[in-house]
C-alpha cells in the first residue's frame, strides 16, 4: 500500500490534497516533497490578521510599506506513507 501512496503523492506534487491518517487525523495542504518513506505537506496557516501578521515577532526588520502585505505562511508536516489511510485531491480557490 505504501508504494501506491508514494506514486499518487508524486503524481499530485504541488497540488492541494487532503490526507487522512490511520489514527483518524485529517491534514490538508500542498504536497511539497516526496521521498522514499515520507510525504511533506505545506499547510497554510491563519497567521494573518487584517492583512498583517498576528504576532509581533513575525514583523520584518524594516516594517511594511503602504499597500504591501507579507505572503501567507506555511507549516511543513512530514507524514510517513505507512500512516496514510486516504489521500485525495481537494479544490483550491484563490
Amino acid at each position: 500500500m505504501e508504494t501506491s501512496y508514494q506514486q499518487i503523492s508524486w503524481n499530485c506534487m504541488n497540488k492541494y490534497v487532503g490526507i487522512t491518517t490511520t489514527d483518524g487525523q485529517a491534514h490538508d495542504g500542498f504536497i511539497a516533497h516526496v521521498d522514499q518513506d515520507y510525504v511533506t505537506l505545506a499547510i497554510p496557516t491563519n497567521e494573518m490578521v487584517h492583512g498583517m501578521p498576528a504576532q509581533n515577532s513575525s514583523y520584518r526588520q524594516f516594517g511594511y510599506y503602504p499597500g504591501f502585505y507579507p505572503r501567507r505562511r506555511f507549516i511543513r508536516r512530514r507524514l510517513p506513507f505507512g500512516a496514510i489511510a486516504a489521500l485525495y485531491l481537494l479544490p483550491f480557490f484563490i
